[in-house]
């Protein structure tokens, strides 16, 4: 069986450089100045949702986090591979209800 070729009829966008549309393409709505109006040109807007923002918020925390404390994983690793680690389902059940008594 061939392989798929995915891109035989990928056409290239429009150029960012000049601002041409590839031959076909059709015009976006609102594009252009026929379709400004008298007024001039249309600004666009974008308006993020709250869940939007939160994310962007938390992605935003994340990225301040530090990075793998590899220590603490090859403790742990050891404690699994040893047999000692022990895993307390009762508090990993009210650390979870907790978290989502903040998220709310």
């Amino acid at each position: 069986m061939d392989p798929i070729d995915n891109n035989v009829n990928v056409r290239p966008g429009r150029s960012e450089t000049d601002g041409t549309r590839p031959a076909g393409a059709p015009e976006r709505a609102g594009a252009g100045a026929s379709s400004a109006g008298a007024s001039g040109a249309r600004a666009d807007q974008v308006s993020l949702t709250r869940t939007a923002e939160e994310l962007l918020a938390l992605e935003t925390r994340l990225q301040e986090l530090p990075g793998v404390d590899e220590a603490r994983v090859a403790e742990l690793r050891d404690a699994v591979r040893e047999g000692s680690y022990r895993i307390d389902p009762l508090d990993i059940a009210d650390k979870l209800l907790r978290a989502e008594q903040e998220r709310s």
